[in-house]
């Protein structure tokens, strides 16, 4: 019975959740319409009556009684005494409870009940329900009839809020509290799952949306199922750090007799030139071994933290890029490094600074500038170059493993498409983050920030 019930639960969908605070936002809107309109509108009250009210009402008395107003159908006497009145004039016969009026719309059932109450009155008083208003009763004698004369106008309060302002007022109050409601428990869920993608997309994997499993409609069954693709995704993830690092470590012992083998090779005086070529794709391959295993070794999140001088740690690697930037005709602008203390990895903040300054001098045409900025929570290296530079896409790519964007697809450049992912790998140890964007006088500027600590 219970799971009967739960699967004709409306509020499991968001369908029904809709229609259902929409319609209770209407009926609880009317409810407290009508509430308000009667508590402040609809009750009789006996209120004060003018003393020009009843001169206007003794006056409609006098002109009554004429002798040729007498011969005239009721209504007609009624209308002609109406005038100079504020109000219509209505009589009521006092035997058979019969209404006449002076013109105007028909009364309302509760207006033509209040003046049946009235005409046992003995003296004339005010009444007024909403804003309509009743004067009377006076009494006057027609072809042998008694009847009550009333006069009835409209009386709008003059402090009071008019009944229209009344409503909306309390339309918008309650729609607006009842939707913002509403609009609240769809959206905070939605931000949760929009907020977790985004740390998901950052590479954050272990990132997950909180209280999933205590919704039970679509948006926690989305919720659920992001968990899920985050967790495989992990496992994926995990499964190529744990492939790569595996290889890596595979591939060394090979390498080691390869070169032993060349180391043979070449004294037995075979074919230098072959042996040459050999050699080279040897060492490129033990090149690629160890990024590899830099690569592996920074995502597993292994690092010795010490706190030392931003200017000590850096100085050898300024030194040699100075040395590569001027073997190829190129130019190197570094700014003072601060005088900061940072609690760091050195070799892999080294490592770093390394693979991204290597990278901006290769593709640079003449001027690689590196400049410092800091502020209370961040302190940040910017390395900048003059080059074609990238497009934002590009941007946010190359800093995957093994990709090379159109400018470093030659493999005279003897990048593999890992030195990148590495420096990424390295700041992201740190807590930091690494990110590339097109320079403003052309190139690529790429950014490496580190929190202060």
């Amino acid at each position: 019975m219970v799971k009967i019930l739960r699967s004709i639960n409306p509020t499991r969908a968001i369908m029904g959740r809709i229609f259902l605070w929409f319609w209770a936002t209407f009926i609880v809107t009317a409810l407290l319409a009508i509430w308000g309109s009667r508590l402040f509108f609809e009750d009789l009250q006996v209120v004060q009556m003018k003393p020009r009210e009843v001169a206007d009402l003794n006056q409609a008395i006098e002109r009554m009684q004429r002798d040729r107003l007498q011969t005239m159908p009721l209504q007609a006497a009624l209308e002609r005494s109406s005038r100079g009145v504020r109000g219509r004039l209505i009589a009521v016969n006092v035997q058979d409870n019969s209404l006449t009026s002076a013109g105007g719309p028909p009364l309302r059932d509760n207006d033509v009940a209040d003046l049946l109450r009235l005409i046992n009155q003995t003296s004339p008083i005010a009444v007024k329900r909403g804003a309509f208003k009743i004067i009377g009763p006076l009494f006057f004698e027609r072809e042998g009839k008694r009847f009550a004369l009333f006069s009835a106008k409209l009386d709008m309060p003059e402090k009071r809020t008019p009944p229209i302002l009344l409503f909306l007022t309390i339309a918008l109050i309650t729609t607006i509290l009842l939707s913002w409601l509403f609009a609240k428990s769809l959206t905070t869920p939605i931000l949760q799952i929009q907020g977790s993608a985004k740390r998901l997309a950052g590479g954050d994997w272990r990132t997950r949306v909180e209280g999933a499993e205590k919704r039970q409609d679509e948006l926690g069954q989305l919720a659920r199922d992001f968990n899920k693709m985050a967790e495989q995704l992990e496992s994926m993830w995990g499964a190529q750090k744990r492939l790569l690092a595996d290889v890596s470590h595979e591939l060394r012992s090979p390498l080691a007799r390869l070169q032993m083998a060349l180391g043979l090779a070449h004294q037995q005086n075979v074919d230098p030139e072959t042996l040459s070529r050999v050699e080279r794709e040897a060492d490129r391959m033990e090149a690629l071994v160890a990024q590899l295993l830099t690569l592996s070794r920074a995502e597993s999140g292994e690092a010795t933290m010490q706190r030392q001088a931003l200017t000590l740690v850096l100085n050898d690697v300024f030194t040699d890029a100075h040395f590569e930037a001027a073997n190829k005709n190129k130019q190197l602008q570094i700014d003072d490094i601060p005088k900061t203390i940072v609690l760091i990895d050195s070799m892999m903040l080294c490592r770093a600074v390394e693979n991204v300054l290597r990278n901006a001098i290769r593709h640079s045409k003449f001027i690689t500038h590196v400049s410092f900025s800091e502020d209370d929570k961040h302190w940040c290296i910017h390395i900048a170059d003059d080059g074609e530079g990238l497009t934002v896409e590009e941007c946010d790519r190359i800093f995957s493993p093994f990709y090379r964007a159109s400018l470093a697809r030659e493999r005279e450049s003897g990048g593999v498409g890992l030195g990148l992912s590495i420096a990424k790998a390295a700041v992201e140890l740190h807590h930091g983050r690494i990110i590339a964007e097109p320079d403003e006088r052309g190139g690529l500027r790429v950014t490496l920030s580190f929190p202060k600590c």
